[in-house]
């Protein structure tokens, strides 16, 4: 440690903190820029609705349950190693689906990026705060949190570009630039000997929480994916969502008895910070209401028929002022005031979804814009101040792994904000598109087969079934097919509307006003 502290006399503390930041940007754009490249990868690969939704789902899952133990697993076998494997898992994940020609390796590639960029998260910012002097620690973790935000508001502009001039799958590509530049970077830390081995040899990984929490996650959102296709009372259904309630019920007992817990069920004795984990799942949820569904709306033939890069312009106002907002207000905030603030915030959630349900595809973008502004401003208030006030009742020596739960809760509600929406969606389409199916010839052999190809089935399917079907039925069901696309998308939109609402309450009810500073 001393060696560490006389070179960070000299400034040397600047690689790591500009290794920290190159790696934490590249995993913030490509989270984001990926939502751009959705429907293009959609189409190129013939993907179903349900499958583009675990595109998204499995990288959230995969980080969501793995943020807190490899930020636990770093403690032992080295922050700066665990850093760079997890680069390298990002960039093998990359690799992975760059290459791809089916689902599989896609999804098989998401994977391996959400281990990434927990591998990223849960030890960047320790690494900052090991190896920068305690004078210069406030300046190099805002410029870490700057890189966060400016890669997740930048990243569907670059990814939109990248897919319009060259092809989606250059979205990672450019990846493994930044992450080889991240690499580059370690190696000098490495060398320069910055940050310590290892912290704490003895310290536990609670594999069976790890298990527990993935399970209970992995069939909770399987088993919606699942009552969609076959009813929620079916036999494949049913099972699914009961083993998640087991498993979620497994995971609260063994985090209660656990020495070395995954999670520290003690933390929520505060009510700040229940708050903090309750309001992130809200907030991943809003994000995705935007960045995938508002997206696939911007670019679907029924919607806007935008191209990538287009997209991506449009979603700036949402994107911008969300950067501004989480750079500035925690700066700008006083304690006192971060209960009213994201209050305020989540209720700036609820209004500018509610105000975008009536979009239509001849909605002019001059009445859209500012809409999308204001659902920035709420996510950039929460994405900020809520880590802060969820981590202000817990001791300092706590703040690590309350922290990583907080994290992991804004990936959860990416997650379950993406299966709910879809959902919901696919009920509002079944119930245009049903109806019309049943009223085709009595030639047409089984129908229920159908009416699951029109909602969830990929283009490619759903083109053969209209190819077979004379020309007026076709039309028929194309228009209802459009119409229940747009009712759809009003229907997320209000979702995620009572949903801000649901923070609102839960911001003003649980907040506490701190007694001093």
């Amino acid at each position: 440690m001393a060696q560490t502290a006389t070179r960070a006399a000299h400034g040397s503390f600047w690689l790591v903190v500009l290794a920290a930041c190159s790696g934490a940007f590249a995993v913030a754009y490509n989270t984001t820029a990926v939502m751009t490249v959705l429907p293009a990868m959609k189409t190129n690969l013939d993907l179903g609705t349900d499958t583009l939704e675990w595109v998204i789902n499995l990288y959230m899952l995969t980080c969501a349950v793995s943020l807190v133990a490899i930020g636990h697993a770093a403690d032992s076998f080295g922050m700066v190693r665990v850093f760079v494997i997890g680069l390298m898992a990002f960039a093998l994940g990359s690799i992975a689906i760059a290459l791809a020609d089916d689902a599989a390796l896609v999804l098989g590639g998401r994977v391996l990026q959400g281990l990434g960029v927990a591998g990223v998260l849960s030890t960047s910012v320790a690494m900052i705060n090991i190896a920068t002097p305690e004078d210069r620690r406030s300046a190099a973790l805002g410029l870490w949190a700057a890189a966060v935000a400016i890669g997740f508001a930048l990243g569907p502009s670059i990814g939109g570009a990248l897919a319009d001039w060259i092809s989606w799958r250059a979205i990672f590509v450019f990846d493994l630039a930044i992450l080889g530049a991240a690499g580059l970077l370690c190696l000098l830390v490495v060398r320069a000997r910055l940050v310590p081995h290892a912290l704490d040899a003895g310290t536990r990984i609670d594999t069976i929480g790890i298990a527990a929490l993935t399970l209970a996650l992995g069939t909770f959102l399987y088993g919606l994916t699942s009552g969609q296709l076959t009813g929620w009372t079916s036999p494949q259904t049913l099972p699914l969502l009961a083993v998640a309630v087991l498993a979620g019920a497994a995971f609260v007992v063994r985090e209660r008895w656990a020495n070395a817990p995954l999670v520290d069920l003690g933390f929520f004795a505060h009510a700040d910070y229940v708050a903090a984990t309750l309001g992130m799942i809200v907030n991943g949820s809003a994000q995705i209401g935007v960045l995938y569904f508002f997206n696939l709306f911007l670019q679907a033939p029924e919607g806007f028929g935008f191209s990538p890069a287009q997209a991506g312009l449009a979603l700036l106002p949402f994107t911008m002022a969300m950067l501004a907002v989480s750079l500035t207000a925690p700066r700008l905030l006083p304690p006192k005031l971060l209960g009213w603030a994201l209050t305020s915030g989540m209720l700036a959630l609820a209004a500018g979804f509610w105000l975008m349900h009536d979009i239509g595809r001849q909605t002019p973008y001059g009445e859209i814009w500012w809409r999308l502004a204001i659902v920035g401003v709420g996510v950039g208030l929460a994405w900020s101040l809520l880590p802060r006030v969820g981590l202000r009742g817990l001791p300092d020596a706590n703040a690590g792994q309350g922290s990583g739960v907080i994290t992991t809760c804004n990936f959860i509600g990416l997650a379950t904000g993406t299966a709910a929406g879809g959902v919901l969606a696919s009920y509002i389409k079944h119930s245009y598109v049903d109806p019309v199916i049943e009223r085709l010839p009595s030639q047409v052999a089984d129908l229920d087969s159908l009416k699951i190809t029109m909602v969830h089935g990929p283009e490619s399917a759903i083109a053969r079934v209209m190819g077979n079907l004379p020309p007026d039925d076709a039309t028929v069901l194309k228009e209802a097919m459009r119409t229940g696309f747009g009712s759809a998308f009003s229907g997320v939109m209000v979702m995620m509307a009572v949903v801000g609402l649901f923070g609102a309450g839960l911001c003003f009810a649980l907040i506490r006003r701190p007694t001093a500073g």
